[in-house]
């Protein structure tokens, strides 16, 4: 029964509380836009909640719904997709960005500086790793998997001293004041795309993208593109040592910033861009054309 008559649509998420909470952010947005609309969220199990590291571990099988038409829409963190889609579908729209920084979350809320020496760090990115044991060589660093309980909850057994998350993710479960601590750009350039959220439909449903650009920021879009395009242009994924952060400043031209490492993390590059806007994904590729140059050879 649907008594207030309303379009009911199928959305489709992973069913961590990570991602439905996220999802209902989504909803809530496209719902204060659009009256006489309401959605079902279907909650599917991916590759990547099963341990699995494949391509795209943590969409694929939200996508295989969404190709299918058991879902009209489908929700993810964007630093989860791979850079080429599958036929059929793309992302129609993206929220204004969350919190784009790395966060650090220890016992006892000792800053990172402070943090004892052979302390233990627990993370299983290689991004992070490397440029925290650029700043503190001392310590040691614990491959640690699982949502956000699971990880913040190896503190409390005594796994690991401290671990770091994505801040954005802590504030979508109501969680910020478990943070210890923000790092900054420069102690930690960000995942490409962190923060940001992705509304995927497919490309011949008109109403369906009508209805999610709604809610579309321009200029988180547009940051997207770039980093994505840095990403791409450097041949990484998701999981390579790899960071990017653009963004539109007050006067209207866009900055990017990039980051690489070896696999090994014996090397590393940066640099930066600056440009209009529309250019994004040019910018992106030029930063990673700069990049992949002064490395001398391809990093992975």
């Amino acid at each position: 029964m649907n008594p207030e008559n309303k379009k009911i649509l199928p959305v489709g998420t992973r069913g961590s509380l990570l991602a439905v909470s996220q999802t209902h952010l989504v909803l809530d947005m496209i719902k204060t836009k659009n009256e006489g609309i309401d959605f079902e969220v279907k909650t599917i199990k991916t590759s990547g909640d099963e341990g699995k590291e494949v391509l795209g571990a943590f969409v694929k099988e939200v996508e295989v719904a969404l190709r299918s038409k058991e879902i009209n829409i489908a929700i993810h963190s964007l630093k989860d997709m791979p850079t080429a889609l599958p036929e059929g579908v793309f992302v129609a729209s993206v929220p204004t960005r969350g919190e784009h920084r790395d966060c650090l979350i220890s016992r006892d809320n000792i800053k990172f500086e402070d943090l004892p020496k052979g302390a233990k760090i627990g993370t299983s990115s290689l991004r992070r790793i490397y440029q925290l044991r650029d700043i503190r060589p001392d310590l040691q660093f614990v491959t640690i998997r699982g949502n956000i309980i699971t990880r913040m909850g190896k503190i409390d057994t005594g796994e690991v001293d401290a671990v770091i998350l994505a801040a954005a993710g802590l504030e979508r479960v109501q969680m910020a004041d478990k943070i210890t601590q923000i790092f900054t750009e420069e102690q930690m350039l960000p995942a490409v795309a962190q923060g940001i959220l992705a509304i995927e439909v497919r490309d011949d449903d008109a109403a369906t993208i009508y209805l999610v650009r709604s809610i579309n920021d321009e200029n988180t879009m547009l940051a997207a593109d770039a980093e994505r395009a840095f990403l791409t242009g450097l041949g990484g994924g998701c999981r390579m040592p790899i960071a990017a952060y653009a963004r539109v400043d007050e006067s209207g031209e866009m900055l990017l910033n990039g980051m690489v490492y070896a696999e090994d993390g014996s090397k590393m590059e940066k640099g930066f861009v600056s440009g209009k806007p529309q250019d994004a994904k040019e910018l992106g590729r030029k930063l990673s054309e700069e990049l992949l140059q002064r490395f001398g050879k391809k990093p992975f």
